[in-house]
């Protein structure tokens, strides 16, 4: 009885990678079953203007993440991105002095087909972070610099996922 434990313990590894490998499960930024990668479908597209210090910043982000070879010289694509911020106060103490407040985020995005003219996808993704309320104004004011700039990346990262698996679901 032992060697039949022995066996299924050095089979059912091997067994769980066969299951894997027939749920369809596949990894989403490789070659897709057109032979395109996915980062040469991401590559070619073109990030418009974005208003602003954090839309500028969530416009670089995205330009790296989605051209890490170089901004593409004859795009496919062209992303429109708008981008909204609020700030909620979420800690008061007694005095009403609000002491942590929210950020939050919200990108909307269109990406149009640059040989028709038309928007082939269009999505929104929203990110909140957090920063102290602090007596000295500088240091609070780096926090909600970080706080900003720390949404903008993962709006950027939301974004480019998005894309991808718009791309994934479209060859």
């Amino acid at each position: 009885m032992s060697s039949a434990k022995s066996w299924a313990k050095r089979a059912a590894p091997l067994l769980l990678i066969l299951a894997l490998g027939a749920c369809g499960l596949r990894p989403l930024y490789g070659t897709n079953s057109v032979g395109t990668a996915m980062s040469d479908r991401l590559g070619q597209v073109n990030v418009g203007i974005i208003g602003d210090r954090s839309g500028q910043i969530l416009r670089t982000e995205l330009i790296r993440t989605l051209n890490p070879q170089g901004r593409p010289a004859q795009p496919a694509y062209d992303l429109g991105v708008a981008l909204a911020e609020s700030q909620q106060d979420v800690n008061l103490i007694s005095d009403l002095t609000t002491t942590r407040k929210n950020l939050t985020m919200t990108a909307s995005f269109v990406l149009t087909d640059r040989k028709t003219g038309q928007p082939v996808f269009s999505d929104s993704v929203s990110e909140i972070t957090s920063f102290n309320v602090l007596a000295d104004q500088y240091t609070t004011l780096v926090g909600e610099r970080d706080a900003r700039e720390r949404a903008l990346r993962s709006l950027g990262e939301d974004i480019r996922t998005r894309l991808a698996l718009y791309f994934d679901r479209h060859p």
